[in-house]
């Protein structure tokens, strides 16, 4: 009798324990995960679902927290297919600062963006210079044979373009 009761305290001391590591979230994901499944499965109900995306945002960032990956871009894109272009382009330029994994994708959603708001598209962020390596001039390589194009699946898409 006395081992199994000192094995249950021992569970409930390390569940206890277990329970104090379990941190908080690298983002506020807020309500991100519900909206979308939601929108997903209603397209029809988009104007709460772009509420409950601003309602994310806003708590992220008075929380002082990390908005989580695509939630930016996701509301930028809700505000450019209401035509507000000038805000979507400052989300979309949002996103890619958080974000820069998505910079070509941003890049052009902001020029998407500018171009409809009447502006000038803005010119992708400058590039790091790469390190100068000498060419060598070489004789140009002799042409390979076509490759017969492939009939179907994504590698076909690909090759036949």
């Amino acid at each position: 009798m006395r081992a199994p009761l000192r094995a249950i305290l021992v569970l409930a001391a390390s569940a206890a324990l277990l329970q104090g590591c379990a941190g908080r979230s690298l983002y506020h994901w807020g309500e991100y995960d519900d909206a979308l499944y939601a929108h997903y499965k209603n397209p029809q109900d988009r104007e709460a679902f772009v509420e409950r995306l601003r309602v994310v945002i806003d708590g992220a960032e008075q929380a002082g927290e990390k908005v989580p990956p695509g939630c930016y871009a996701e509301y930028g894109y809700a505000l450019y297919e209401e035509a507000r272009y000038e805000d979507a382009s400052r989300y979309f330029k949002l996103e890619r600062e958080k974000w820069p994994e998505s910079g070509v994708l941003m890049q052009k959603m902001i020029g998407l963006a500018d171009r409809r708001g009447g502006k000038e598209p803005v010119a992708p962020a400058p590039a790091k210079p790469a390190a100068a390596v000498p060419v060598k001039a070489t004789k140009a390589p002799a042409k390979a044979p076509a490759k017969p194009a492939a009939t179907h699946g994504p590698a076909g898409a690909l090759e036949r373009r």
